[in-house]
């Protein structure tokens, strides 16, 4: 008898911005990239640990409508950033915009995603950055492994970034 699979394979491109691909039983396609993003924090040594994770459907067969999201693909982004964590000292921020409307859903799939797996190897503090003039909310999560020696000072290094301080 075969075996569920317990997340979509997916296939690391590698390049500049560490992709990974997968595709969904919906046929819907995404690309999970870590931009190196050491501008967002105000230490140099830490520079080399900063990425920013960015989900892209590349593919959606439901147009105009989003495809479905099921449990493979939440416990295919988990696989995916355990992946990337193979890398202790890393630290993945992902940005929640408002500019579709979505900022507070995508928060919570985003909680929904690492909730149940935090427990394991993943720490994850969510950084509220407020709203711009024209009224779009900013959220920030940082995610990285518990045993991360510089996780909490790279946590305060972006926190003065992204507060101006210095």
């Amino acid at each position: 008898m075969e075996q569920p699979l317990s997340s979509y394979n997916f296939t690391f491109i590698g390049g500049p911005k560490s992709i990974y691909i997968f595709e969904t039983r919906f046929g819907a396609e995404y690309e999970i990239k870590f931009k190196p993003s050491g501008y967002l924090v105000d230490n140099p040594a830490f520079e080399d640990f900063a990425f920013e994770m960015v989900i892209v459907l590349t593919a959606n067969p439901y147009t105009p409508r989003l495809p479905p999201v099921d449990a493979l693909m939440s416990a295919t982004i988990r696989a995916i950033v355990a992946d990337f964590f193979k890398t202790h000292e890393r630290v993945v921020i992902y940005i929640c915009d408002d500019s579709d409307s979505k900022a507070d859903s995508c928060r919570k799939l985003f909680d929904r995603w690492f909730g149940r797996y935090k427990k394991e190897i993943f720490v994850k503090l969510n950084v509220p950055l407020g709203v711009d003039e024209d009224g779009m909310a900013y959220s920030v999560e940082l995610i990285s492994r518990f045993d991360n020696p510089h996780f909490m000072a790279i946590y305060e290094s972006f926190k003065r970034t992204v507060s101006g301080e210095k």
